[in-house]
Parts: C-alpha cells; sequence; structure tokens
C-alpha cells in the first residue's frame, strides 16, 4: 500500500488480510513451522528499493526490512524501527531504538544513517539516484516557485528533527515516514561525492540485502528470476526484545520460511492455490465464486487503495492529441465503466471518476462528474465531442471512423500484462468500445510486467540533450525530450495508488516533475498547490473541502481514463491464521502463523 505503482495477481503477506480469529494465538497455541508460500503473477524488478516504485518489489524487500514505523487500520502509529513526537505539527522528532543493528559489518543504525541518506539522496539536486520519492522531501516556494528541501537535523545519536515549512498534521501517515527504509551511510557514501547512479544501482550489499541485520522479520535467502523468492526467518529480529508491542511479538515472526513463487499462467497458479501448492494467491474476480465454495481455501475480499486506469502515453511518442484535455474527456464518455465493473470484474469493485476511491472522506460527490456511465456515455456525445476537440487539426471524421489527413483510420495501441486474463479482457473491451463509441481502431497487445516497466515505463533524455531536469527513472524529463525506449499509446498494465490515508501522497503523478509522470500529463489547473495547502491546514472540514476540490480538478481534466477501484480477493490456505482487519496495512504480518 505504500508504493505508487501496483500490479493485478499479487499476493504475499504485506498489505493483505488473513481469514482467520486470533483465537488460537489467545489459546497459546501459536508456534514456529513451517513455509509460507505465496504466489505471484509477476516478478520483481530489483531489490534495490532506492530505484523502485512498484509494490511486488516492495513487498520483496519489507520481509527483511521493517521501516520506521507502520499504521493500522484504524490509523494509528504502530512503532517499528522508531517512534515520533511533535509539539506544533511542524517540527517532528524522530527517535530511533537503540537495538537496530545493520547487518554487513555496518554496526548500529543511528540518526547520522538517516540524515546522511535524507540530504544526499534524497533531496539531491539532480536527482542522480533516480529515487521516485524524492520531491516528497521538498516544497514549492509559494513566492518564487523554487524547489526547497525539507530541513533535516541530527539531535542526537538515534534522534533526528524533520522541520516542515507549515504545519502537517498527516506527516505520520506519509509514505516518507509510513514504513520508511533506510541505508547505512557506509554504503551510500561510496557512491555520493561522484553522484555514481549506476554503481548505486549494481551495489552487491543493497541487492542482495546484506546489509539488513536484525531489521526485519527475516533475512534475504535467494532470488532465483522468474521463479521464486525465499527469506528465512530472523534469529535476531529486534523487536523480540522490545517491550512496548503487543505479546504475539514476542516470537515473531512464526514461519521457519517465507517463499513467493512466480506463477506467471493464471491457471497454474489458482491450480497450486486449490491443491495447496501455495498458501495464498490473488483471485481473478469471474473465479471468486468457485473458491468461495472450496472447502481448503477461505477467500478475503479488502479494499485495497490502487486505482485501475487507462493510462494516456503523452510524451513524444505517443498519439499527440491526448495531450489535449478536451481530447480526453471525450473518450471518457467512450467506455461504459459500469460493465467493467459488473461484467469484468463481477462486482469486487466500485466506478472510478478521480484519484480518491468513492469510500474515501476525501471524496466529494459536487465535485465530482460521472464519466462513462448513464447519459455520459455513448456513441453520439464521445463521437461529437472527439470531433469538435480535434477541429482544426490533422484528424476529422470519415463517416464513423476517425482518420487523419491521408484518410486513414487512426490506430493506437493499448497494452496489458500477458500474465493476466483479465486484464486481456479488459483491454479487449476498451478496444471495442473506443472502435464502436469513437471511430479508433485500437490494437491490444500483451507485455510482461519486467518488460513494460523497463521498455514502455522507464524514460531518458537522448544522449547529447540537457533535460531541463530529471525526477528520475520514471520521469526522465520534458516530454518533448524524454521518453521510453519503445513507443506505446495507451496501457493498463498498472494500477496507481490513491493513498486514502495521505491523499497528498499521489501529488507526484499530477506534476510535469512529478517523480512517476512516465506518460508526460502537463496539467492546466495548479493541482499540486492545492495538494500542499490541504495538506498544511489543521482544520479537517477545510482540508476535506481543499482535497475535493484538487479531485475535482483532477476529474475535469481526466488525465487518465479512469475505470474502476477492484477489491483485493485473495484465497488462503485454511491453516493460515492472521488478522482480518478491513483495509488491512500488513501492519502485523510478522505475526501470523500457521493453525
Amino acid at each position: 500500500m505504500l508504493k505508487l505503482l501496483g500490479a493485478t495477481g499479487v499476493a504475499g503477506l504485506a498489505g493483505c488480510s488473513g481469514n482467520g480469529s486470533s483465537s488460537d494465538a489467545q489459546n497459546g497455541q501459536r508456534s514456529i513451522e513451517g513455509s509460507y508460500v505465496s504466489a505471484s503473477s509477476v516478478d520483481a524488478q530489483s531489490l534495490n528499493w532506492l530505484t523502485i516504485a512498484d509494490a511486488t518489489s516492495g513487498s520483496f524487500v519489507t520481509a527483511t526490512l521493517d521501516g520506521i514505523w507502520a499504521i493500522k487500520p484504524n490509523r494509528e502509529i504502530f512503532p517499528l524501527w522508531g517512534d515520533y513526537s511533535t509539539d506544533d505539527g511542524r517540527v517532528y522528532e524522530i527517535e530511533l531504538r537503540d537495538n537496530l543493528q545493520w547487518g554487513a559489518g555496518y554496526g548500529r543504525m543511528t540518526a547520522e544513517d538517516w540524515v546522511y541518506m535524507i540530504e544526499n539522496v534524497f533531496q539531491a539536486q539532480p536527482n542522480w539516484s533516480g529515487y521516485p520519492n524524492a520531491n516528497d522531501w521538498f516544497r514549492t516556494n509559494p513566492e518564487s516557485g523554487e524547489r526547497e528541501p525539507i530541513p533535516v537535523e541530527q539531535t542526537g545519536e538515534l534522534t533526528f528533527e524533520i522541520r516542515l515549512f507549515e504545519v502537517d498534521p498527516s506527516l505520520p501517515f506519509k509514505p516518507i515516514l509510513w514504513r520508511q527504509q533506510c541505508i547505512p551511510k557506509g554504503i551510500l557514501e561510496k557512491y555520493v561525492e561522484s553522484q555514481d547512479s549506476e554503481g548505486l544501482q549494481q551495489d552487491e550489499e543493497l541487492n542482495t540485502l546484506a546489509y539488513t541485520g536484525n531489521l526485519g522479520p527475516y533475512t534475504y535467502d535467494t532470488w532465483e528470476r522468474s521463479a521464486r523468492y525465499t527469506v528465512s526467518r530472523n534469529d535476531d529480529y529486534y523487536l523480540r526484545d522490545v517491550d512496548d508491542v503487543p505479546e504475539r511479538f514476542g516470537e515473531a515472526p512464526y514461519f521457519e520460511q517465507q517463499t513467493t513463487r512466480v506463477i506467471s499462467e493464471e491457471s497454474t497458479r489458482l491450480g497450486a492455490l486449490e491443491s495447496g501448492e501455495v498458501h495464498s494467491a490473488g483471485i481473478p474476480p469471474d473465479k471468486a465464486n468457485r473458491f468461495e465454495n472450496l472447502p481448503n481455501v477461505t477467500v478475503n475480499v479488502t479494499p485495497q487503495p490502487y486505482l485501475r486506469l487507462i493510462v494516456y502515453n503523452m510524451r513524444a511518442n505517443g498519439w499527440e492529441p491526448f495531450r489535449s484535455k478536451a481530447v480526453r474527456r471525450a473518450l471518457a464518455f467512450a467506455v461504459n465503466k459500469e460493465t467493467v465493473v459488473q461484467n469484468v470484474l463481477r462486482g469486487y469493485a466500485d466506478v472510478a471518476q478521480t484519484m480518491q476511491p468513492k469510500w474515501s472522506e476525501w471524496y466529494d460527490d459536487s465535485e465530482v462528474t460521472e464519466f462513462g456511465v448513464g447519459d455520459r456515455y455513448g456513441p453520439e456525445t464521445a463521437r461529437s465531442r472527439l470531433e469538435s476537440a480535434l477541429s482544426g487539426t490533422e484528424y476529422a471524421y470519415d463517416g464513423e471512423r476517425l482518420v487523419d489527413d491521408d484518410g486513414e483510420q487512426v490506430t493506437l495501441s493499448i497494452y496489458y500484462d500477458s500474465g493476466q486474463p483479465t486484464e486481456s479482457t479488459i483491454a479487449e473491451f476498451i478496444a471495442q468500445e473506443f472502435g464502436e463509441n469513437a471511430g479508433i481502431d485500437v490494437q491490444p497487445e500483451a507485455v510482461s510486467s519486467s518488460t513494460f516497466q523497463s521498455n514502455y515505463v522507464q524514460t531518458s533524455a537522448p544522449e547529447g540533450t540537457d533535460p531541463e531536469w530529471t525526477a528520475g527513472v520514471f520521469n526522465g524529463g520534458p516530454r518533448d525530450v524524454a521518453t521510453s525506449a519503445e513507443s506505446w499509446d495507451m496501457s493498463i498494465n498498472l494500477q496507481f495508488n490513491t493513498y486514502p490515508f495521505t491523499p497528498a501522497s499521489s501529488k507526484g503523478f499530477f506534476e510535469e516533475r512529478g517523480g512517476i509522470n512516465f506518460y508526460g500529463y502537463y496539467p492546466e489547473a495548479n493541482i499540486s498547490e492545492l495538494y500542499e495547502r490541504a495538506s498544511a491546514t489543521t482544520d479537517e472540514e477545510r482540508r476535506r473541502e481543499l482535497f475535493g476540490e484538487a479531485f475535482g480538478l483532477i476529474n475535469e481534466e481526466q488525465p487518465f481514463g479512469f475505470l474502476a477501484m477492484p477489491s483485493s480477493v485473495t484465497g488462503y490456505a485454511e491453516d493460515v491464521r492472521g488478522y482480518d482487519e478491513e483495509f488491512n496495512t500488513g501492519w502485523d504480518s510478522q505475526t501470523w502463523y500457521f493453525a
């Protein structure tokens, strides 16, 4: 739930809810045994968390690195490596535990490690490491428009302060601290002075998690690419030696080993769940009913924060009319969202209209226009609006077909994950809707998740150019200069995190220099300013108004084709025990066990 980008078909301990009660634990029946095996449709991209933004890679790393603190579903902070205090909501003091030890001979984790990392990597200009969340550590000066780093200061061996420019009571819930991880200064200082991004990305200790010490419930064992990732129980886990956590953490974790098997083929993945070869796997909506009737599998349906959407490529290697708000708004009339939710996702989803789920406290119906439903869906409206939006360009209608100035029908690509039949169905449905309602020929293209990220998501400026900025591998610079290795028009491969706990955390999707703006969206309205104003107010009602206005503007500009907010449908073996709280954040997954 902390990463910006998600993919379907991923199941594991982190961020998912278990099937059963805690009664076994309360009766003293919890024991350390066995290997927990989960199935994923996709592999991680890397174990170097500085350069990743996807949830799968994040879950691999989180098994070995807890982070600074977690958040319970009731929005209560659960201290892991440390805790915080603040008197005014502007200056936050972070205090680390005194029993945290790095691996690979780097000694004790101290505040110096944190301040060095924040100042020299997160706040480095340019963003030489490619860290995708770097923008979160800056603010835009309202008078000069310049980016200013948030001041950070070490105040003791185990304490440091974050001094915000303005009050922000939501800071503890933002991803820059929620489960925020760290790297020893001894590793980073080898690359900082020369800004050696290649060396940092290839560092062996980072890529084998050798530095994790006692900082997570498991230690890295093996990673067979495209096959399996295995971690083993950490006998030195720091939480077993503290007294301010629930008793069940006293012997955590309770699995001897944890393995994620990468099974790209859906039928094979589900067969492994049904036969008991794996203990958990994501279940596609059209198969949920069958698994609900199996005696050896418990199906858990949980709201989740990721948005299913059509991403339009507005960079130089995409279809240029996507840069027009009027074009994107016209296309919002072309796809029937209720059909996607009810017929494809079988009701395990809600229609999406903006960058928040409807069940979020920040969603304001009065600010949002409903596209793709009722009388705001259909060919007559879609075509007339698209014809008007494209007036004066090389595109026009020839009968029911949208053609270019050579009379050729407009043909666009839409990419989907080759391991996901549900995605294939959605892509085919979008192609059908665009053809019938907008006169555009859309060609679905299957591609693996790893190939899509490396060839279509990661952007870079051509050699010999000096881009205005470099925000990282997910936004290499201005859209007319920096492009991905392969051209593309639309994709549904990735889902974007809406961050219902801290909605301002999605700001980077809507900034020219945003860390995840690989699609080249330049907003007409100053959406990020609204985000910042909402974050800086302590008046909850005013905060809701500002966020409601921001999500209204996003809905108006239609930077993406908003489709649905799917629920997480996960199958668990009947003997897996956890804590099944609604919208589970994985805060206590270290304590799950076999009955």
